[in-house]
């Protein structure tokens, strides 16, 4: 019907998955947006269908809650076809005929134009034509959608994302993004968390399709959530759909402050998570692994102890990383994860004073000297840190060539312990001057 298209076009941006292949859709996909002067959240819910197996139930479900709550109801239909489902639907929606528009999509070009009349005959107060893929008629919708809104609606723009901001102020709201395999128990956390199941959760492998967002508040602190699609090897994804799923999960490192890996904690941790693991720490955010579904393990003396030194020691490159034992299901351990995100998110917005910087680095050149190289010994003149995620932190040298890499850990090692900056990746970088 092109639901998602016209969706990412009302929000001016691809946010949720298009693709021809019916019933793409299955999570609530939210995103605020603003329409005519007026800031709006805009829903994309899964398609309604008239099957009983169990996803479908559940898609249907989500879709019928969303409309409970919702100011404006959009019914988007094809304008080459009325299904059976489509009048189905409709009879279900009649109850909400109040908030309603009857959206006719595929309306391409002025010659399908009339095509739009065929449908005044279902007695609905409010249809307007439309092409979602092309942007026709998206000025009738928008005014239909902003008459319909609460009178005295507030409009409080969001500032822009490109707007300026200090280097190192630490944002109000954390931002987490939960990663991990497929069955991990993604879905149940986050709808732990937020106290709203926003995300389908199913023993179905590949349930979660879009990037579901949701919001919580706990002890006065504000987070914003990310539900991704469960990461599997590249060969093993062989359909459009999961591929583009895939890709929207992986961006959201980016788009993330704190990536919560979530493992299944009886399988332990794959090579696809230690893949994960370091696209999060190339792009410098924060990780904090969760092992997942911790209740269902053997009740053995110092097995978490065991479980994390394994892990450090078969993957050292995030032995900074906190690792938290939890069951999303029961909620043990959930309040210990939130714990270890603060205490990762303060780290990344860390500012090391350069002057204390440098009375340091005197003491550590002093304990350790640089080693000698060629023409003399190598020299490090200066240290200040420059970024933040990811974290950087650059080292002026009187030459790069040849300056060894274990010289580099070494003061790296320095910073972590004497900055207390033990929890996160960040970078050192050497320029010569």
């Amino acid at each position: 019907m092109g639901k998602s298209t016209l969706f990412n076009r009302l929000i001016r941006r691809r946010r949720a998955i298009t693709d021809p292949t019916p019933g793409v859709t299955r999570d609530p996909v939210a995103a605020n947006t603003e329409l005519d002067g007026l800031w709006v959240r805009v829903v994309d819910t899964g398609g309604y269908t008239a099957d009983h197996d169990e996803m479908a139930r559940a898609i249907t479900a989500k879709a019928l809650s969303e409309i409970r709550s919702a100011d404006v109801v959009l019914l988007v239909v094809d304008a080459t076809e009325l299904t059976a489902a489509d009048e189905l639907f409709l009879q279900t929606l009649r109850s909400y005929e109040e908030r309603l528009v009857l959206v006719v999509n595929k309306i391409d070009s002025p010659e399908r134009a009339d095509l739009v009349w065929d449908f005044h005959r279902l007695g609905l107060r409010r249809v307007v034509g439309v092409s979602a893929a092309h942007g026709r008629g998206t000025d009738e919708l928008i005014a239909a959608i902003t008459g319909l809104l609460p009178q005295g609606l507030a409009a409080q723009p969001e500032p822009p994302a490109d707007e300026p901001e200090e280097s190192f102020s630490r944002p109000t709201t954390i931002t987490i993004a939960v990663l991990g395999r497929p069955n991990t128990g993604k879905s149940t956390l986050v709808n732990r968390l937020t106290g709203y199941d926003g995300s389908i959760v199913s023993e179905v492998p590949g349930t979660t399709r879009d990037v579901i967002e949701g919001e919580f508040v706990r002890d006065g602190q504000a987070y914003r959530i990310l539900d991704t699609a469960g990461l599997r090897r590249k060969s093993r994804v062989s359909e459009n759909i999961e591929y583009y799923s895939v890709t929207r999960a992986i961006d959201t490192i980016e788009d993330a402050e704190v990536v919560v890996l979530l493992v299944d904690a009886e399988q332990g941790l794959s090579d696809q998570d230690k893949k994960i693991a370091s696209l999060i720490v190339d792009r410098g955010r924060g990780l904090v692994i969760g092992l997942n579904k911790w209740d269902l393990m053997p009740k053995i003396g110092n097995r978490f102890e065991a479980v994390r030194d394994r892990i450090r020691f078969i993957f050292p490159v995030i032995s900074f990383a906190p690792i938290i034992p939890l069951s999303a299901r029961s909620g043990t351990g959930v309040p210990k994860l939130l714990d270890a995100i603060g205490q990762v998110h303060r780290q990344l917005y860390h500012r090391v004073d350069t002057g204390k910087l440098n009375r340091h680095l005197e003491e550590w050149l002093t304990r350790t000297p640089p080693p000698v190289r060629g023409r003399g010994r190598l020299k490090v003149r200066y240290i200040t840190q420059v970024q933040r995620l990811p974290v950087t932190f650059v080292a002026f040298v009187n030459r790069r060539k040849g300056f060894p890499e274990s010289y580099v850990g070494y003061l790296k090692n320095q910073i972590r312990a004497d900055f207390g900056l033990s929890s996160i990746p960040f970078r050192l970088e050497l320029r010569e001057r």
